[in-house]
């Protein structure tokens, strides 16, 4: 049978943001606390760095002046 990638129930979904159905196995007070903290995490900014400090490395490397080949035309190796 051929597939088509462009039918969109070729695919199954294997993950889910939020599944239908609480799994068995957690308690709905554990679902509710492990769900808030992934909320947190989100939410909490990965680094201390402020939005508008650039990394010392990326500054670094886009300071670096590249000189300019002197003849264009000549042939690299």
């Amino acid at each position: 049978m051929p597939v088509d990638p462009t039918d969109p129930e070729t695919f199954d979904d294997e993950f889910e943001d939020e599944p239908d159905e609480p799994r068995l196995d957690a308690s709905e007070g554990d679902t509710a606390e492990q769900h808030a903290g992934l909320l947190r995490q989100r939410q909490d900014p990965m680094t201390d760095r402020g939005g508008e400090e650039a990394d010392p490395v990326d500054a670094a490397e886009q300071a670096m002046v590249v000189e300019e080949d002197p003849d264009p035309n000549e042939e690299y190796r």
